[in-house]
């Protein structure tokens, strides 16, 4: 019984990985509200002005956040090369990639094809897992492979054909997916050195020094002073979510290599579709049951079974 035993707990995975998946998973959860939430703020709203007065509040939310979760811990002062890949971070994921992405979510969205948009998005786990062999030197694992099988095959199958396909923002939608992805490659580079509170400060807050020069330049601050009331609380909620999920996401990227979480971030999509069927009435049919469940099993299949049934086991609630 002793060494079979022991074989049990060598399997297990450790316990840094078992929170950076349930981080993950926490964070999929954030981004499938949060692209939901999405589509109904911005209608209607300067989507350069949105994206900056969210993500300007979003930085300074962090900042008292990356202060308190330095408090304390081992100190590592920031070389000229750390400040560099920060500012980097902050221009490719917190500044440009929003703008392309917003601005292309109001185009598609506009035509009919903002589940185009979102499929395209989800497609950020195909191009980082490549990142991730090539760039980050992770091993490439074929349960991996058939997980990205099984997540690309599910996004296919909860594509409603009845839309337009494609739509020109759909384009900038990819574009800001390249960038994203570009940027979790970076960010995890990083991450292995630098606090992850770190990390989400340097994305959010330079980028929203990016996107306020960005405004100067184009002399469109005079949208942030149109915004109606109820734009300013689209802004709040999509701005409390965008803070929920730089929070946990690069917690949880720390522990976990990138090919996995971005996987796992996919489950966002059945979770943005699940809430239009249940909160729009919109029609469903069982093509589309068939491809959550699909994107469900491949996320499980990344996870693995040992290491899904310990996060299970560690947030379900006690009885």
């Amino acid at each position: 019984m002793g060494p079979v035993s022991n074989r049990r707990e060598t399997a297990a995975p450790p316990v840094s990985l078992r929170w950076g998946l349930g981080l993950v998973l926490l964070t999929a959860v954030v981004s499938g509200v949060s692209t939901f939430v999405n589509l109904y703020a911005v209608p209607g709203i300067d989507s350069a002005a949105f994206v900056t007065v969210r993500n300007g509040a979003v930085a300074l939310v962090l900042i008292p956040v990356a202060a308190v979760a330095a408090f304390g811990a081992t100190r590592h002062r920031l070389s000229s090369n750390d400040w560099l890949g920060l500012v980097t971070i902050g221009i490719l994921g917190g500044g440009i990639p929003f703008l392309l992405f917003f601005y292309g979510l109001e185009l598609a969205t506009a035509a009919g094809a903002g589940v185009t948009a979102s499929f395209l998005y989800r497609t950020l786990f195909l191009i980082a897992a490549v990142l991730g062999v090539l760039v980050l030197k992770e091993r490439f694992r074929w349960r991996v492979a058939l997980a990205a099988a099984l997540l690309l095959g599910g996004n296919l199958l909860l594509l409603s054909f009845t839309t337009p396909i494609w739509a020109n923002g759909d384009a900038y939608v990819f574009a800001a997916t390249v960038l994203w992805a570009g940027e979790y490659t970076l960010s995890k580079h990083f991450l292995r050195h630098l606090p992850s509170s770190t990390v989400a400060l340097g994305r959010m807050g330079f980028g929203a020094i990016f996107l306020v020069g960005y405004l100067a330049a184009t002399a469109q601050f005079g949208a942030v002073g149109a915004f109606t009331p109820a734009q300013w609380l689209w802004v709040a909620i999509s701005g409390g979510l965008l803070t929920a999920f730089v929070a946990i996401w690069y917690a949880g990227l720390q522990r976990v290599d990138l090919s996995v979480a971005t996987a796992v971030l996919v489950l966002g999509f059945p979770i943005t579709w699940l809430l239009t069927v249940v909160f729009t009435g919109a029609p469903f049919t069982l093509l589309e049951v068939v491809g959550a469940v699909t994107i469900a099993v491949g996320a499980a299949v990344v996870m693995e079974g040992g290491s899904l049934r310990a996060v299970w086991a560690r947030v379900r609630p006690t009885t």
